[in-house]
């Protein structure tokens, strides 16, 4: 599928639903939304602030590789490695303030994500070349 031949998930004893670390995903069109709602937010004349942008769901390792199976129809082969150290349990911000200030909101899923990155990748196995 890829250029590994297994994913490594590092760590499966934290204190989360499934022992894996979780995080905080946001779809890149989401994130691009949340941007230009800044833009427009900044040139109506009100102060620079500081926002998150964020979907505020952790998801954990083991849950998005489920969602990307699901989105290819292919099967991730991964091995569970140790922890690394300094990672934590479970990360994931607060976008509520975005949502006060700018209006934002997610539109977008993990399932989403996984299946526009999938889309992308088998349209693009390369990437986007050198032109």
């Amino acid at each position: 599928m890829g250029v590994r031949e297994k994913l490594s998930v590092f760590g499966d004893d934290y204190d989360t639903r499934d022992g894996t670390g979780e995080r905080d995903y946001i779809h890149v069109m989401d994130l691009a939304r949340g941007h230009v709602l800044a833009v427009v937010y900044l040139l109506a004349g009100n102060d620079s602030i500081t926002l998150n942008l964020d979907a505020g769901c952790a998801v954990s390792v083991l849950e998005m590789i489920a969602a990307f199976e699901q989105a290819s129809g292919q099967k991730v082969p991964y091995d569970i490695c140790p922890r690394r150290p300094g990672d934590v349990a479970s990360v994931y911000a607060d976008a509520s303030h975005a949502r006060e200030v700018l209006g934002f909101e997610t539109a977008f899923d993990v399932a989403d994500m996984c299946r526009d990155a999938w889309r992308w990748q088998s349209q693009n196995p390369h990437g986007y070349g050198d032109s």
